[in-house]
């Protein structure tokens, strides 16, 4: 870029200072504010050429693309429903990607959002023209979608192709948009789009046994118009049967005006309640600015997953049809993120035990500072499965740390992280490894979580004069506290649980150095824990946390 040539006179003024500095200002200023940019539709390149260069990511390998979508109206198909997009500086919030929708590109999707438009393309002359597709048509809800052959679906564009994946989760970003919104919400004939996902491990109720990826974030609830929207009680969304015009969408997503935090308005201001096709959408700036593309809504970005085998050979179905109302809607795949990751990780909570300042964690000895391990899933969250580990490195379970970890951990259907409290009790001694294996893939692979035990320095709980030898953990508790005492304790030793009065709550006699306490039926608060044995007494302040 050339820059300009600016003459200054010998001596500047005061006001010619004044004249030049605002200028400059000015400059900067225009350059440093993010341009808006306006959405840019390449349709030139094939499908197979944009799943492998395109939409493909890291970690998968695909094969044998096709694309099928409306053959009547479209002349070259490939060109009128899909293509690549460029979204920088665009209200997408994707900067690249692809796209699958109904009817004619060109003329639904760019923006501004100037008017109402029904979609190009879906019709003849004489309605709509069908295009049936059983697993779009399934996700409507139609009661007929089987027996009519899923024929309520017309100007689908669907996209296909098989992957191999190389770990254990297949994971893409995308963005569904429409111009049902602020105008169909909540109508039993919704437009649909689907993520559907099919092969080894995978058992859904579509076709070849797939599943439907694309859901609400902590649900297995699939995004859709009536699902996701802008959940408000208006004549807008009033489209369902007379005396309860609402209900599919209630239907749709008990919580579907909770979830609207995963909805973006997009302009739907008309002169009339009940506006037509090209009726002038009048809300600034989204009628204007080109920012802004052509539909009325659209989702955040999500991120769908799926729980795989690795290396083995699975089946992609990504699609979008239109039901009734001949609106556009649309979805919107982000370039590269249709990839391959590890789904399982494991990550220590900050604490006062606890330096994450180093590539790995170092925990550090304390009488009374839990270390939290926390196991992060990281897609796949609709299976309730068994995550397996193994251990390894010298430090020894019950001596540099308690309590073992088990050989596998429990994920709920939608949970995505399992806790694990562990003690570093404060009479241990030296530095030590603690080598957690997360074993996925069958076995196949392995991801190593290094922890290193050091008992040669403090934690900030012993540094304030905690080193009584006493180990309790979790602390705060919610239902059971493990507690040991100090090493080398022999014989019967009595325990007491006070109140901040002074008030014992609980007491009992400890013949062996650790026991396990249920403090469930416990209020919350803080607690003095105290252990007399041996002539010794070691205490402990406690939190009982529900």
């Amino acid at each position: 870029m050339k820059s300009a040539n600016i003459e200054l006179p010998t001596v500047l003024s005061p006001s010619t200072w004044s004249g030049v500095l605002g200028a400059v200002t000015l400059v900067f200023v225009l350059l440093s504010t993010p341009a808006h940019g306006q959405l840019v539709l390449d349709q030139a390149q094939t499908p197979d050429s944009l799943v492998r260069y395109t939409l493909a990511g890291p970690g998968v390998s695909v094969a044998n693309v096709a694309f099928n979508g409306d053959t009547v109206n479209v002349d070259n198909v490939w060109q009128g429903q899909a293509g690549a997009f460029n979204g920088t500086n665009t209200c997408l919030a994707l900067d690249a990607g692809i796209f699958l929708c109904g009817g004619n590109a060109q003329m639904t999707l760019p923006g501004p959002n100037s008017s109402l438009l029904w979609q190009a393309g879906l019709t003849n002359g004489a309605g709509l023209v069908l295009t049936p597709d059983l697993d779009l048509s399934h996700l409507t809800g139609w009661p007929q979608w089987q027996t009519s052959g899923g024929n309520n679906i017309s100007g689908k564009a669907v996209l296909e192709f098989d992957f191999i994946p190389e770990h254990d989760m297949v994971s893409l970003r995308y963005v569904f948009s429409s111009e049902e919104y602020e105008r169909m919400v909540c109508s039993e004939y919704p437009d649909v789009f689907g993520l559907f996902i099919s092969g080894p491990g995978i058992s859904g109720p579509f076709t070849n046994n797939a599943m439907n990826i694309a859901l609400i974030p902590g649900s297995l609830i699939p995004v859709g118009i009536n699902s996701v929207n802008s959940g408000r009680l208006d004549v807008a969304n009033a489209n369902g049967p007379l005396l309860d015009p609402f209900s599919p969408c209630q239907n749709a997503n008990p919580n579907w005006q909770a979830d609207s935090i995963y909805y973006r308005y997009n302009g739907g201001l008309w002169s009339t309640p009940f506006p037509q096709n090209n009726t002038p959408q009048l809300e600034a700036p989204y009628n204007a600015d080109p920012y802004y593309i052509q539909h009325n809504g659209l989702t955040v970005v999500l991120t769908a997953s799926v729980a795989v085998q690795c290396g083995e050979t699975y089946h992609a179905k990504l699609g979008i049809g239109n039901v009734d109302v001949p609106f556009a809607s649309a979805v919107w795949l982000e370039q590269g993120s249709f990839a391959s990751t590890n789904r399982f990780s494991l990550t220590v909570d900050p604490g006062p035990s606890v330096d994450l300042s180093g590539p790995d964690p170092v925990l550090y000895g304390s009488s009374t500072d839990t270390v939290y391990l926390r196991f992060n899933r990281l897609g796949g969250f609709y299976q309730d499965e068994y995550l397996h580990l193994s251990v390894a490195g010298d430090a020894t379970a019950g001596v540099d740390y308690l309590p073992a970890l088990p050989d596998s951990i429990h994920f709920n259907p939608l949970d995505s992280t399992v806790v694990i409290p562990l003690a570093v009790p404060a009479q241990s001694s030296g530095q030590h490894n603690l080598a957690v294996n997360i074993i996925t893939c069958g076995g196949d692979q392995v991801v190593t979580q290094n922890l290193h035990i050091d008992n040669d320095h403090a934690s900030v709980g012993e540094a304030m004069g905690n080193e009584n030898g006493l180990v309790v953990f979790p602390n705060p508790v919610n239902d059971w506290l493990y507690v040991a005492r100090p090493k080398g304790s022999i014989g019967t030793a009595e325990l007491q649980m006070m109140d901040l009065t002074g008030r014992v709550v609980l007491s009992r006699s400890m013949r062996v150095p650790g026991s396990t306490l249920d403090v469930a039926h416990l209020p919350n608060g803080l607690y003095l824990l105290k252990v007399v044995g041996d002539g010794q007494v070691a205490t402990a302040k406690v939190q009982v946390q529900h």
